[in-house]
This record gives C-alpha cells, sequence and structure tokens, in this order.
C-alpha cells in the first residue's frame, strides 16, 4: 500500500463519530469501541465506514489494522481517512498492516493500494514515509529466504543506502580475520559463503559530540550447527537476522531524516553476518576461539552462536568510538518464555539510556521490559573452562540474562540490549519490531 496526498477516487471513507457528524444508525454504532470500525454503506461511487475517534496512539495503531482489515475483505482498493487525532499512528498501522510481500507468490493476492490521511502536516509525512520505507526494508530482508539472502546478499542489499547518503562498507573474512573478529569467523566456519561485516554510518552534522552504535544480530540462517536443532526449531531460522533486518530498517529510515538528526551525533550500524551451518570446517562444541577484544571463549554450545558474532562487533564498535550502544537481536529462546512474542528483553548498563529506549519504545507501540544483568548469573559462564568465558552453561533458566551478560564482557561504553526474539517474525510473516524504537530513541523524539 503507499502513502498519497489524495486518492482520484476512494473505494472506502472512513469518517468519525462525534459533534456535528451526521447521524447514524444505532444498530451501527451499538457497542461500537475505540479501535473498532464498522461499514456503514455500499454503493457504486465508494463504501463508507464509521469509527469513534482515537483518543491515544494505541487505539489509533488498533483502528489503522481493523481499517486495512475492511479494505482487503472489501476488495477497496482506495482508503481516504478523514481528520483524527493520533492521524499519524493511525498511518503508518494502516500502511504496515495493509502491505503485502508477494515477492514470493505467483499471483499476488488483491489488497489496498493507496491510502490518504486528511489533517497530517508536512513533519508528519515526511517521518510516516520514512518510517514506513525503514519496515518495509526490515521485513523484506527478513521474509526474504535463506536461498535468496545470505550474508554476501545482505551486504548488497545494504548498499542501497549509499543512495541515500549511507557511507557503506561492507568487510568479506579477509578483513574480519584482520581485525581480530576470531568469533565472527569461527560461527561463519561451516559456511561456504563465509562472514560479512557491515558497516553503515550517517555522519554528524557538524562537530561529532556523540557516536551511537546500532549493532545488529545478523545469522541469515541458523542450523545450530552441530548442536543441531530439530526440525521444527529450524524452520523459521530465516528470521535469525530480525536484530540485523531493525537496524538496517531504522538507518533506511534515519537516512531519509537526516536533517532531523541531533547536531553532532554521528550514527552507525554494525552487522555481524554470518549462516551458522555444519561442515568439515565449521565449530564444534570444545573449540576455544579469541575475540576482537582479546578474550577468549570456549564454545559449548555451537546453537549458541548469537552471542558470539555480537561480542566481536560490539567490540568493534568500542574500539571505533561509539559513545553508546544498542544491540538488537533474536538471541533467545528463554526470552520468549519470559515475556512472549509481543515484549522485547531490555537490558542496560545505563539508567539515561534505559529511560530513553523505554520512551521511544512506548511511542512506538512496541513494548520493552527491562531485565536484570544480574552478575552472580555470569560465574556459570566462567567455570570448567580453560577459557576466559563459556558461550553457554546448557542450562535454559536464566538463559536470557546470561546471554545478555555475556555481551556485557565486550562493550565498554554505556550499552543496551534488546532480545526480540518472538519479536520478530510471527505468524510466518516479518513485523520489522525495532525500527520504530530505534528511530525513536537515535532522533529523541
Amino acid at each position: 500500500m503507499q502513502f498519497v496526498n489524495e486518492p482520484e477516487r476512494a473505494d472506502l471513507t472512513l469518517t468519525f463519530l462525534g459533534e456535528g457528524r451526521a447521524e447514524v444508525p444505532e444498530r451501527i454504532t451499538r457497542d461500537l469501541k475505540p479501535g473498532m470500525v464498522r461499514l456503514l454503506t455500499r454503493g457504486g461511487e465508494g463504501d463508507g465506514a464509521v469509527a469513534l475517534p482515537p483518543s491515544n496512539a494505541a487505539q489509533a495503531r488498533e483502528l489503522g489494522a481493523a481499517l486495512a482489515k475492511l479494505a482487503t475483505d472489501l476488495g477497496a482498493q482506495s482508503i481516504r481517512v478523514g481528520e483524527t487525532p493520533h492521524a499519524e499512528a493511525l498511518t503508518l498501522a494502516t500502511l504496515m498492516a495493509g502491505s503485502q510481500d508477494a515477492r514470493y507468490r505467483s499471483e499476488a493476492k488483491p489488497g489496498p493500494i493507496e491510502l490518504a490521511v486528511e489533517g497530517l502536516s508536512d513533519e508528519e509525512r515526511d517521518r510516516v514515509e520514512a518510517l514506513m520505507a525503514g519496515i518495509r526494508f526490515a521485513r523484506d530482508l527478513v521474509n526474504a529466504p535463506a536461498n535468496v539472502l545470505n550474508p554476501a546478499m545482505l551486504g548488497r542489499e545494504t548498499r542501497r543506502l549509499e543512495a541515500l547518503g549511507a557511507d557503506v562498507d561492507v568487510w568479506d573474512s579477509t578483513e574480519i580475520e584482520a581485525r581480530g573478529m576470531g568469533l565472527l569467523s569461527a560461527v561463519a566456519a561451516g559456511s561456504a559463503g563465509g562472514p560479512r561485516l557491515i558497516r553503515v554510518t550517517l555522519p554528524a552534522r557538524g562537530e561529532v559530540k556523540r557516536v551511537i552504535a546500532l549493532v545488529g544480530k545478523g545469522i541469515t540462517f541458523d542450523t545450530g550447527g552441530y548442536s543441531i536443532k530439530p526440525a521444527q526449531g529450524m524452520t523459521t531460522m530465516k528470521g535469525d537476522m530480525g536484530g540485523a533486518a531493525a537496524v538496517l530498517g531504522a538507518m533506511r529510515a534515519l537516512s531519509a531524516l537526516r536533517d532531523r538528526l541531533p547536531e553532532g551525533v554521528e550514527v552507525r550500524a554494525y552487522v555481524p553476518a554470518a549462516e551458522n551451518m555444519v561442515g568439515p570446517n565449521a565449530m564444534r562444541p570444545g573449540d576455544i576461539y579469541r575475540a576482537a577484544n582479546g578474550k577468549t571463549v570456549e564454545v559449548v554450545n555451537t546453537d549458541a552462536e548469537g552471542r558470539l558474532i555480537l561480542a566481536d562487533a560490539l567490540a568493534v564498535a568500542c574500539d571505533e568510538g561509539a559513545t553508546e550502544l544498542v544491540d538488537v537481536a533474536t538471541l533467545t529462546g528463554a526470552k520468549t518464555v519470559a515475556l512472549g512474542n509481543d515484549v522485547a528483553a531490555l537490558y542496560s548498563t545505563d539508567p539515561d539510556l534505559t529511560a530513553r529506549l523505554r520512551a521511544s519504545a512506548e511511542a512506538s507501540g512496541e513494548f520493552v521490559w527491562e531485565m536484570p544483568l544480574h552478575a552472580p548469573y555470569l560465574k556459570a559462564y566462567q567455570k570448567e573452562t580453560l577459557a576466559d568465558l563459556r558461550n553457554s552453561d546448557m542450562v535454559p533458566a536464566g538463559g536470557s540474562i546470561k546471554a545478555a551478560l555475556f555481551l556485557r564482557e565486550f562493550v565498554t561504553r554505556p550499552w543496551a540490549h534488546l532480545d526480540i526474539a518472538g519479536n520478530a517474525l510471527q505468524d510466518g510473516q516479518a513485523t520489522g519490531w525495532g525500527v520504530g524504537t530505534l528511530v525513536g530513541y537515535v532522533l529523541e523524539e
């Protein structure tokens, strides 16, 4: 679905109940609740629907999803929405709910094509368009099957951001090994294509005062390695790069909103990308590798690979001068046990950073819950090993916390970790979760 100023003809028009509105039959308004939309009229000149004006952004998002569904059910190709509070949230929700990824279908399912919403300011329109582009970019990356999107292809897709003014560098295995990123190299060793480290930079306006690093886990497919997953657990593993997609989607949106970046803020994205496969060179349980910051890690579980590649990327980002870091990763099954698929786990070493991320997530309609970095749990990763750390203790209890503590060993600046296992891919479709949170956090909105 595309966002337009005014469709030539509206197949479906949504108006809102309230003072000064035309009379609507009681049978239509009976039990009408916020977030619901009701069909009012049908005709050759277009259909009409009514709803209560949303009193907050959450209701507007719920209404947007309901409107997109109604339009699809009616076969409406163009939608017009009357002026209403929280129009920006409603617009983005309608666009995202009505968008379909038809790249892998022989015939696309019918759905709405155009949306026009009255009363949006130019600034709101620009933001909606930027976020829409970023979320779609993230969704397209996650939806792409692993035979289409591998680390090399992820690097090529990211280079599309250069047309928007971003600087993009893609390191191959030679450069990765030269930087001492032994953990990323180890995870990718079983794959014929090797690893990539993708770095995207949006230069600051004026003198650089802060460098924000967004780090995204980019496992384009995860078999589990020699600690192989069961068949049922492997079917969704094309989505194990949901963190990378969120980070790159945010950079896509921020590229379009560069004039709104706080002065002196440089934004960088770091995406360690690999396939976790089996093969003659693949890492094995018991192998020990050295990370970019010099620490050694014993691989106890080859299916705990995400924390390995993130550790190297976080260390490099700190070494290159990041002043604060946020990583995003589909990291642990333990997170979904604790919080389900709608709420992301937030870990942080800095209260101010935590507050800004929580505020941005709430404003974006993306829910996070702060979890404890309970330091004693790290001891389970430090015992019974010849290395500095193990990557797992093979005990599920507290698994998300322990993974976050592992990552903390590789950062030297204020840092936050978002575990989005379950958030990035739901009901077989990518969500684009995290793009809104990251964009709002960077723009401090």
